[in-house]
């Protein structure tokens, strides 16, 4: 049923684009690869089309502004770095309800890769949102270019067999900037020699690497020093060896 309603959306959304605005609905996807080096993208992993346009796109940024205490211990605020353009895609609804397969492994388990470990690149993959005029298009622009940094996934429709037909997923990506313009953005503090870090509950690599570097894009450096494949199987006591950003 739903999977019509979206046809007959997408129909409409034609007529109507081309009717005001002389132009065809386009449908957004994410295409991912392995890596993006020298600003191109390289070994390409998947290709998926959203079932239906993201309900609402949300961006941020940030910049790092450390407090300077002067002669008179009034503290200015300085420019102490930039972090990564974030982007958040809400409200998108993946739908098998039709053809009675199991949206987990249809839409659910591709979006999933892309926040694994990749064991040749030593980072998760990287992506390509791409939505017509709105990303312009533009594969090799790294303004487009991002990680998955989180996935939320809520199931709302079942088979009698529980099998899943219905998801709403947030998608949250964090812009992948090439090295010169992460090492203009990168914090200037850093430790100037390796430390042993003792997990607490509620942490994650993200969290430490900001604590410990001002910068949580360093996290990979810790899970790669580590040897750690998974983020997600921080326990309470374990220990991390942090190291130093060697300029």
């Amino acid at each position: 049923m739903v999977n019509k309603l979206a046809n007959a959306v997408t129909k409409v959304g034609d007529q109507f684009a081309g009717n005001v605005f002389g132009g065809t609905l386009v449908k957004a996807k994410l295409k991912s690869y392995k890596e993006f080096k020298a600003g191109a993208l390289s070994g390409p992993l998947l290709e998926m089309e959203f079932f239906i346009n993201p309900e609402k796109i949300k961006t941020s940024q940030e910049v790092i502004l450390k407090g300077d205490q002067g002669a008179q211990r009034t503290e200015e605020k300085k420019y102490d770095g930039s972090l990564p353009q974030c982007l958040t895609l809400d409200g998108l609804v993946f739908d098998t309800y039709d053809t009675r397969k199991s949206v987990r492994s249809e839409y659910i388990d591709k979006l999933e890769k892309l926040v694994k470990y990749h064991p040749q690149t030593h980072h998760i993959p990287v992506v390509h949102f791409v939505w017509g005029q709105f990303s312009q298009d533009t594969e090799t622009s790294p303004e487009n270019v991002f990680y998955v940094s989180k996935l939320d996934v809520e199931y709302t429709m079942f088979l009698p067999d529980a099998t899943p037909v219905r998801a709403t997923v947030t998608l949250g990506m964090e812009q992948k900037l090439p090295p010169d313009a992460e090492e203009q953005n990168r914090p200037k503090n850093s430790p100037d020699h390796a430390k042993l870090y003792t997990v607490k509950r509620g942490d994650t690599l993200q969290a430490i690497a900001n604590a410990e570097y001002d910068d949580p894009r360093e996290w990979r450096r810790i899970a790669k020093t580590n040897n750690i494949d998974d983020p997600m199987t921080l326990r309470p006591g374990m220990k991390l060896l942090v190291p130093p950003i060697l300029k």
